[in-house]
């Protein structure tokens, strides 16, 4: 497939805590049809940060992307998911995860989805 210079319906969402996925940030629209995981950013607030992505809108649903790592704040981790993306069925959750099960150790989570 080309790129033909026409716009694509991809967005960004950012989040400083678990969230479910919304259409925009701070939103309560959520998509809970299909969409593609295209990238990540992860923004480490300590050397424990892990972040987990689940295709659902709770952590009951499967895990389909896991980062963990990050040395300290400022530490920032940025994948980009080649070719289409990956595939969630039903929306995504994003949990953020540090030492103890507490989120202290991540300090933002970015997604870029269609």
């Amino acid at each position: 497939m080309s790129y033909s210079g026409m716009t694509t319906p991809v967005k960004q969402f950012y989040t400083e805590a678990s969230a479910r996925l919304a259409t925009a940030t701070g939103g309560s629209t959520y998509p809970d049809k299909i969409v593609m995981l295209k990238g990540v950013t992860v923004n480490p607030g300590a050397a424990n940060c892990q972040v987990k992505i689940y295709d659902g809108s709770t952590t009951g649903g499967t895990l389909v992307y896991q980062f963990t790592g990050g040395t300290g704040a400022g530490d920032m981790y940025q994948e980009y998911i080649a070719a289409t993306g990956i595939k969630c069925n039903t929306g995504i959750y994003i949990e953020l995860v540090g030492a103890g099960g507490g989120i202290g150790a991540t300090t933002s989570v970015q997604v870029i989805w269609q």
